[in-house]
């Protein structure tokens, strides 16, 4: 039996890339571009281009436009879907190798990683290192032994009933992709990583800075630790004020063998041991409390 696949493209400002990304998945589905509010000809465009085209009224954030994709695939009945940049960083063409696991009943989502089988050797060695620490925080929510290369690729490929979970959750931020993550390995998704491309080349003048970008996800994943894993956060957090107390309680002992110490220092080691014991104490409490919710 035929599948009905829908190629999800969420834009904004994407005038130089839009066209061709829509040309060239046409090939795989049909295709759907949700304009956050551009102000740029994006609308037009992706018209012209052939796509069916939803426009927000106004910016609305990435999350929100997902949204918007998921619901049209859910309304419209199609058993697949495929979310992809609209910068050009992704190859449409490459899209094939994202269905392959679902048309195949390997897997329920598949997310397309530049980490896999050497793909990583075309990327910035600051954005490696971002995407690093974003992919090892997000990791510490995920279920199981799954282990994530790539927690930011926007090029996904998913069944309609993992749609239809992720319209259950409460996402609106920079962090939908580490978002749906956790949610979908707590609910027993198959997920599976292929090995993809991405360029650095493409026009990005009006994008965020990476840095101001990946500080703003790491906060939010931060978040989701607290919330998921309330005693990992917090026990790490006790750790560092142990660890500054112990410090400066060294400092203040250096003058002791003249019978003396330094009092701020000691009253420093004495307030950060304290803070260590209130946030281990914190852990543990939301720890429980967040058992009895998730039970």
């Amino acid at each position: 039996m035929e599948r009905k696949i829908l190629v999800a493209i969420p834009a904004y400002n994407e005038a130089l890339t839009i066209g061709s990304v829509v040309l060239l998945s046409k090939k795989y589905g049909d295709v759907l571009v949700v304009d956050d509010g551009s102000v740029d000809g994006t609308y037009e465009i992706a018209l012209s281009s052939g796509a069916r085209v939803i426009k927000h009224p106004q910016n609305m954030g990435k999350a929100r436009a997902l949204k918007t994709a998921f619901e049209y695939a859910v309304g419209m009945e199609y058993d697949v879907i495929v979310t992809i940049d609209a910068d050009g960083q992704h190859d449409p063409n490459e899209i094939p190798k994202l269905l392959k696991p679902i048309l195949n009943d390997e897997a329920d989502l598949v997310i397309g990683s530049r980490f896999l089988n050497g793909a990583k050797k075309s990327i910035p060695l600051y954005r490696r290192f971002g995407l690093w620490v974003l992919n090892s925080t997000t990791n510490m929510v995920v279920d199981g032994d799954l282990r994530i290369t790539d927690s930011q690729s926007g090029f996904r490929a998913m069944r309609i009933k993992v749609v239809e979970e992720i319209l259950g959750m409460n996402s609106n931020g920079y962090t939908v992709e580490s978002d749906m993550l956790a949610h979908l390995s707590e609910k027993g998704v198959r997920i599976k990583e292929v090995p993809i491309n991405v360029r650095y080349d493409v026009p990005n003048k009006h994008k965020k800075n990476p840095v101001t970008h990946g500080l703003e996800v790491l906060a939010g994943i931060v978040g989701l630790i607290g919330y998921k894993r309330p005693l990992l956060l917090f026990s790490t957090l006790a750790l560092v004020s142990f660890i500054i107390a112990g410090g400066l309680f060294v400092w203040a002992m250096e003058p002791f063998s003249e019978g003396r110490v330094y009092m701020t220092q000691a009253v420093g080691a004495g307030i950060f041991t304290i803070i260590g014991i209130q946030l281990f104490i914190a852990g543990l409490t939301l720890n429980v409390l967040a058992k009895m919710v998730r039970e």
